[in-house]
């Protein structure tokens, strides 16, 4: 090997590790998420609101679209049915539905700053069924675009008192 191509490789070696931490420290996430719930019973008919919490873990403002949100909500049998908004947001929509205009919003956290929003939970999720649920949120991070996965919250559903 002569000695320009031991330069060369030893170069390439400097240039592809420097890229490799770069690449890491943009995995680090921007944001962390959790959920609560406001109650963790609810007559059927009422619909319990699911407090998300997103905290800005960088030095600069992140911007979160409401699409970069998707509420879970499943029972023993898995995931609930969907409402039309859901079933929108997911790109679920049942043959013959149209997409729904102007669903969602923007929301920027300051760096260092927690921020919170509410979700009626029935407005995403068929809660019509008595039963026990659970709830989670996946959040896409701003930096990664990969999805952050919070908490999982549990419910129940219960009769309304006659």
């Amino acid at each position: 090997m002569k000695p320009f191509d031991s330069l060369l490789i030893g170069a390439i070696f400097v240039a592809s590790s420097a890229w490799c931490l770069a690449v890491q420290g943009l995995s680090q996430p921007a944001i962390v998420a959790s959920i609560a719930l406001d109650k963790d019973r609810a007559p059927v008919g009422q619909s319990p609101w699911a407090i998300l919490t997103v905290k800005n873990l960088t030095n600069h403002d992140v911007v979160l679209h409401d699409l970069m949100i998707r509420l879970h909500v499943e029972d023993e049998k898995g995931e609930r049915p969907m409402t039309r908004v859901q079933r929108n947001i997911t790109h679920k929509l049942l043959p013959g539905e149209a997409p729904l205009p102007g669903v969602g919003g923007i929301w920027a956290i300051a760096s260092g700053e927690t921020s919170s929003h509410k979700y009626e939970l029935s407005y995403f999720y068929d809660l019509s069924v008595p039963g026990k649920y659970t709830v989670y949120v996946d959040v896409v991070d701003p930096s990664s675009r990969q999805p952050l996965r919070t908490n999982t919250v549990r419910f129940e559903m219960v009769v309304p008192a006659q």
